[in-house]
């Protein structure tokens, strides 16, 4: 069964499962035998959860995404990085092409109608005293250079309330802020396309370490100390999810060379449905 936050119900049942609790008898269990206290909880199930084989527990994550071609691509060729998608035949790359836009990932360089802009973000540091076209360029950079990799959640309660990401790529509203020939493209693109929600499946080699960590010396010592802080994580935001007590976005950053692959996406949801199979939880549809 996978470890799944993305509503109550999939927490719920992924609790009963893993801590082999009887059907219908979490609540009864948390609330009264342990008085709604985790730490309770957690020990009364502690042989259990340190059995658990946290390195090959499949995770539920989604990604929210455009398309128009009703996720054909994707089924194609999985879920890729910003650079792969910019260095490839992709519907996002003809897009930018139409518009005379094209990137040559390699040498850090833009094209806009036959000019050439330097996209190499670490160039652009010092933002006090820089131009705002070199600000913007900056911020293109950082996106295709830093935060390239495939971004999703564990959870997000209202996938319409983070960003514009249900109507265009956060890549594409960085790029609309450059100049008069970017200005409105990440509109166009909403205008063609759909918004779509791709669930699929990963285990924790697959996510970064600010995933589930504050910063790298806390992953390498709870590593040594086979997994103990992150099986209780895991514990506490399931259960807190089976609550509906989740924060109201749960972020997954995946390693940037990570490639989800077809066979491991579980599914493909219009983000309308979505939204509203999970609001439904929380008493707003």
């Amino acid at each position: 069964m996978y470890y799944d936050l993305t509503n109550p119900d999939a927490s719920y049942y992924w609790l009963h499962e893993a801590l082999q609790i009887k059907q219908g008898e979490l609540i009864e269990t948390y609330v009264i035998e342990c008085h709604n206290d985790f730490d309770v909880f957690y020990n009364k199930y502690r042989s259990l959860i340190d059995k658990l084989d946290v390195e090959n527990i499949e995770m539920v994550v989604f990604q929210v995404t455009t398309c128009n071609d009703e996720c054909a691509e994707i089924k194609k060729n999985g879920l890729r990085n910003l650079q792969w998608v910019l260095s490839n035949d992709t519907a996002l790359c003809r897009f930018l092409k139409e518009y005379d836009i094209s990137f040559d990932i390699e040498s850090k360089l833009m094209y806009i109608g036959g000019t050439a802009f330097d996209v190499d973000y670490e160039k652009y540091t010092d933002l006090d005293v820089i131009s705002r076209r070199k600000e913007q360029l900056h911020k293109i950079g950082h996106k295709i250079y830093y935060d390239f990799q495939i971004n999703a959640f564990l959870f997000c309660k209202d996938i319409y309330d983070y960003s514009t990401i249900h109507e265009a790529p956060e890549f594409l509203y960085t790029l609309s802020s450059l100049n008069d020939a970017t200005k409105g493209i990440d509109i166009k693109w909403k205008n063609l396309c759909k918004p779509y929600v791709v669930k699929y499946k990963s285990k924790l080699k697959d996510f970064t370490y600010f995933t589930f960590y504050g910063n790298e010396r806390e992953y390498n010592e709870d590593r040594r100390e086979n997994w103990c802080e992150l099986r209780r994580l895991l514990i506490s935001r399931a259960v807190e999810s089976a609550f509906g007590d989740s924060a109201s976005q749960i972020f997954a950053y995946m390693k940037p060379d990570m490639i989800v692959a077809p066979e491991n996406i579980l599914e493909y949801v219009p983000a309308e449905k979505w939204r509203k199979d999970v609001l439904k939880y929380f008493g707003k549809e």
